[in-house]
């Protein structure tokens, strides 16, 4: 019998439902919210994820998963912005960099807090409408 400790015990998480959460869940949440650190720190959507990924990337699949998720959305993003910027002479480039403003900060936020709550059976956050060049 295992000793109670004041939380749930691990024979009874696994009996009511799995609910056993990640280990490295928290570690892996931050590659997302580097997003909204690179309006204060510049390149922290790069330069984060990167380290996670030779770091704890190297012996977690789940930081990996994240870490590379979060570099095909930097790639995506880069790619939006200068077909955007592009597009600004013909008016519509303006509507599309504010759109892309918008959702590079809504969905960093549901994929962090999706990754800080995932348990073992969750999946990994797949962002919409990026490339993913990095598998």
């Amino acid at each position: 019998m295992a000793k109670y400790d004041g939380g749930m015990m691990a024979e009874d998480m696994t009996v009511q439902g799995s609910i056993v959460p990640r280990p490295q869940a928290g570690l892996a949440s931050i590659a997302h919210w580097s997003y909204l650190m690179a309006w204060v720190v510049p390149f922290a959507n790069l330069i984060i994820p990167i380290i996670l990924l030779n770091t704890t990337g190297k012996k977690d699949a789940f930081v990996r998963e994240n870490a590379i998720e979060a570099l095909n959305l930097f790639i995506s993003v880069f790619i939006y912005t200068i077909i955007s910027v592009i597009l600004v002479f013909v008016a519509i480039g303006i509507v599309l960099l504010i759109a892309l403003a918008v959702c590079c900060i809504i969905f960093p936020i549901i994929a962090a807090i999706q990754t800080m709550g995932s348990t073992m059976e969750t999946p990994v956050y797949r962002y919409p409408l990026i490339f993913r060049f990095i598998q």
